[in-house]
């Protein structure tokens, strides 16, 4: 197993670091794509952080919600296998349907993990919820105990910005529609990297083998999972990295603040691609 700088985190940092670490939870469809499993080694490896969770999530055009969910469940163990973290990071399954309406949420081992994690954050600070594939579990924790709306900071993979407001008819939404239309509505605090900002983060075959292919562990897991999954592809658009690297690299992103039915919420316009792969590679060599 190749263990990395980054692999085992504390809440507290040194002296170098910041005073407190953000306290980080993934809710991921980690099995649904190529970019996911790579999102999360960025955050695992992250000495700024230090990730409380990794919770499963399904995706749309599935047969069986359930299943993607399980698919992804099996994914996530197995990469904190892999990071020697199954341990210390709480791993819950996530839901087994999509909202049935804007208000009713769809109870799950992730959504109650993510309300106790943000009960458990300090006074002061908040848990930072980053939701990657569809919002079920983020808001069906909010609406199982909208108490917690004030601990945490959610940052989401989706939607579609127009320059005014934000539009769901973008994969990740459209996995649960009603979900997508409360989480700008709840008044939580909400960052947003819409997918229409991404259409040229394009990440190379090359470049992953290159830096990747034959160190063992997670890196070769992830070779396999770009040769399996896309096997066709020379190059590939790695959407779900870019939300970490906006929020550990700030200047390598730029963002505008809208207002969706009285609430203010941030949304990335831009990032600088090149210098977000540069980082990406300099923070997961072993």
């Amino acid at each position: 197993m190749m263990l990395y700088a980054g692999a085992v985190q504390t809440a507290a940092g040194s002296s170098g670091d910041r005073a407190v670490k953000p306290r980080v939870y993934i809710d991921t469809d980690t099995a649904n794509e190529v970019d996911d499993p790579y999102a999360v080694f960025r955050a695992l490896v992250a000495p700024e952080f230090s990730v409380v969770g990794l919770s499963s999530m399904s995706w749309k055009d599935k047969h069986e919600f359930i299943t993607g969910t399980r698919e992804s469940q099996a994914m996530n163990e197995e990469i904190l296998t892999l990071m020697g973290q199954i341990e210390r990071v709480s791993h819950p399954l996530g839901a087994h349907q999509p909202l049935p309406d804007q208000t009713t949420p769809v109870d799950s081992p992730a959504a109650r993990d993510i309300i106790a994690k943000a009960q458990e954050t300090p006074a002061g600070q908040k848990l930072h919820v980053f939701v990657l594939g569809a919002y079920t579990n983020i808001a069906s924790a909010l609406l199982l105990e909208p108490a917690i709306k004030d601990r945490i900071a959610v940052y989401v993979m989706g939607y579609i910005f127009d320059g005014k407001q934000l539009q769901t008819g973008e994969f990740n939404c459209e996995g649960d529609l009603n979900a997508a239309a409360y989480l700008p509505a709840s008044g939580v605090e909400l960052h947003v990297m819409p997918a229409s900002t991404l259409y040229g983060f394009l990440w190379t075959k090359v470049d992953v083998d290159r830096h990747f292919k034959g160190k063992g562990g997670l890196p070769d897991y992830l070779v396999r999972r770009w040769e399996t999954w896309a096997p066709d592809s020379d190059d590939r658009i790695l959407w779900d990295i870019a939300i970490f690297e906006a929020f550990l690299r700030p200047d390598l992103a730029r963002s505008v603040e809208i207002v969706h039915e009285g609430n203010t919420i941030r949304v990335w316009t831009s990032v600088d691609e090149k210098a977000m792969q540069a980082d990406y590679w300099a923070a997961t060599a072993p």
